[in-house]
């Protein structure tokens, strides 16, 4: 039976109860989550943080889209990606669309976006080329994005080059099953060319199929993904190194099949960029610098009924040009140690729009926002104290107009030690979201038969978000058990939005258009929970959000802010490690109020995998294997119902 949201309240309220009598108990310090992090640099509000590893994407979420992957992340919900067409949206803590969550591949900024009826910022991404995943929650993570960031690492020579020091490394992966219209194949391979050099390829093809939804709905998902990347690597004796990458991301589907405008889309992305990384530099600074350029184009083709092209053709364009530099370093002053952060990042984004019919209402223009920020983190004592500050500013330009502006967020927080087992966290930040160049200079009539004038607002403000957290995290080892251990890490969030912006009817009776304006003070609020325990070789993890969020002019609840959920996964791993197999449990409340509605659903999905040989490993996942019928918060298709997925890897 599904757990009502009162249920799934309790549950995580009775975890952090239970946590309590033992923290008081001696034990070893409390450990957060490891964040793989390249030349060492420290990473920001780790509070926030949530990791997917490499092993996790392999064993537990076997060939899985983001949409599955991103559910054990509390607070963040993906959107899109499957049904209805490869593009790819983030939602966290309620905010998405407009560069309120900052999506990177390997540092690169995601900053596709087009207007429509669907999310507005999205990403196309083939998941076999990852390797591993990391969500940040809330403002500072990225410079302009008030919800937080999602950040992805793509495959590298570290990846794949044998542990013994061998001269050549790969893999080939082979997946098949009941949604896959062909074989999904992906290989990758890294040759270590001499001491100093290094190079990695990698290309997938994948082909997903229709589906038929439990409740008899016929959903229209076919998709084709061709994909491949190189790196060319050099590093020297002193561990410094520099990297070139270029890759290619081609994805074919359609979109409108049930509607009267039928389109056939191709998105493609991609890349370049130049990399420096090095943990010494300047007298004992370490480094992390990336320049780039990322080059989203979606064409679209309308088709009639019988899915044959009548000649209208259309495409969106976005060329981001980027740099990131990121510099780290330990100071000691008397007593008190210093961890000093610099971030410098600065992108341009040129978009170009070709649409002979002129309704698709995104402008042509050019974004630029650059940002200065630094953060110490002053350990005093067993307290640390979390100072930061950046320096924010944005210029949009079209034909239209041109609109400028600039924005100082600070934040503080505070990290203590509460006996050997508990650690108490605080934060508070100020945090700006700039108008994007859709929100600001739209300039056209929305396509018929609705068809009515959207505006431009070269006068729009920027967002404005406070920020309140307070979070506890408790660790112990041997707790039940020798050799087992628990980690739990429970946060409290309360963010207020002024100068919302959002679109609204303005002009008389006779002369009504559109227009994004400030509007509204948004409150949202929230709880998430995350837990992990090993006991030999069995392993469990939790993952919990309760969120809720409000019109403050109106008091209507948002209908951005996804509903209550909780993600439980348990299961059991040989003690050779040649042997997983688990059980993921996904249960997820209702959605009442706002203007749209969702009810509860919950799925069970089963994986296992088992080495063959010393190279070869199978995997099986068996997913929603109760054929539960259900269409996700913000989602207009129903999700596949029972489906079966097989995997063959092979290492060399």
């Amino acid at each position: 039976m599904l757990l009502p949201k009162s249920d799934i309240r309790y549950l995580i309220s009775l975890s952090v109860v239970l946590a309590s009598p033992v923290a008081a108990q001696d034990g070893d310090p409390f450990v957060l989550d490891t964040i793989e992090v390249d030349a060492d640099l420290p990473q920001a509000l780790s509070w926030d943080e949530t990791e997917i590893s490499d092993e996790q994407l392999e064993t537990e979420y076997q060939g899985s889209n983001l949409q599955t992957i991103m559910r054990s992340a509390p607070g963040v919900t993906v959107l899109g990606g499957a049904a209805g067409g490869a593009e790819t949206a983030v939602n966290i803590r309620g905010l998405q669309d407009f560069g309120r969550v900052a999506v990177t591949v390997d540092g690169m900024r995601q900053n596709f976006a087009r207007s429509g009826h669907e999310a507005n910022g999205t990403f196309a991404v083939d998941t076999e080329m990852l390797r591993g995943i990391t969500v940040a929650r809330g403002p500072g993570a990225k410079a302009g994005a008030i919800g937080g960031a999602l950040e992805m690492r793509t495959v590298g020579a570290g990846d794949l080059l044998p542990d013994d020091g061998g001269r050549v490394g790969g893999e080939f992966r082979m997946r098949y099953g009941t949604l896959t219209e062909a074989p999904t194949v992906h290989g990758a391979v890294a040759g270590q060319l001499s001491d100093a050099v290094d190079l990695t390829f990698a290309a997938t093809r994948a082909e997903m199929g229709d589906y038929t939804a439990p409740d008899g709905t016929e959903v229209y998902a076919w998709q084709e993904t061709q994909s491949a990347l190189a790196t060319l690597g050099f590093t020297n004796q002193s561990g410094a190194r520099l990297t070139f990458s270029a890759s290619r991301l081609d994805m074919n589907y359609y979109t409108g099949r049930l509607s009267s405008l039928p389109r056939d889309n191709d998105m493609r992305t991609d890349t370049v960029s130049f990399g420096y990384q090095a943990e010494d530099v300047l007298g004992g600074w370490a480094l992390n610098g990336r320049l780039y350029d990322v080059s989203t184009t979606v064409s679209q083709r309308l088709l009639n009924e019988n899915l044959m092209p009548t000649g209208v053709d259309r495409s969106y364009d976005t060329g981001t040009t980027g740099l990131l530099v990121e510099a780290a370093r330990l100071f000691a002053v008397g007593t008190t140690d210093h961890d000093i952060g610099l971030t410098l990042e600065g992108f341009r984004d040129t978009v170009t729009t070709d649409d002979p019919v002129n309704d698709s209402l995104t402008p042509s223009g050019n974004r630029d926002l650059w940002s200065l920020a630094i953060e110490d983190r002053i350990t005093v004592g067993t307290a640390t104290f979390i100072l930061g500050l950046s320096a924010d500013s944005y210029k949009l330009d079209s034909p239209d107009a041109t609109v400028t502006g600039e924005a100082l967020s600070p934040r503080i927080g505070l990290e203590f030690p509460v006996g050997s087992d508990v650690v108490l966290y605080g934060s508070m930040a100020l945090a700006s979201r700039f108008p994007s160049l859709n929100e600001t200079l739209v300039n056209g009539m929305h396509p018929e038969p609705a068809d009515f004038p959207v505006i431009p607002n070269p006068d729009l403000q920027p967002e404005r978000m406070r920020s309140i957290e307070i979070g506890i995290g408790y660790s112990r080892q041997d707790l039940f058990t020798t050799g087992d251990f628990l980690q739990l890490r429970a946060t409290g969030f309360y963010n207020k939005i002024e100068d919302y912006i959002g679109l609204v009817r303005v002009g008389g009776l006779f002369d009504a258009s559109y227009q994004y304006n400030n509007i509204d003070n948004v409150r949202i609020r929230g709880f998430e929970l995350e837990a992990s325990y090993l006991s030999g070789g069995f392993f469990g993890e939790f993952a919990g959000q309760l969120l809720d969020g409000i019109d403050l002019e109106t008091g209507l609840e948002l209908a951005s802010v996804p509903p209550d959920r909780m993600v439980v996964t348990a299961g059991y791993r040989s003690p050779d490690g040649r042997r997983e197999l688990g059980a993921r449990f996904t249960s997820v409340g209702t959605k009442e109020g706002g203007d749209l509605h969702s009810p509860a659903w919950q799925t069970v999905d089963l994986f296992y995998e088992q080495a063959v040989s010393d190279r070869t490993t199978f995997g099986l996942a068996l997913n929603n294997i109760f054929n539960e019928n259900y269409t996700a918060h913000l989602e207009t298709q129903p999700s596949p119902g029972f489906n079966a997925l097989a995997s063959l890897i092979v290492r060399f």
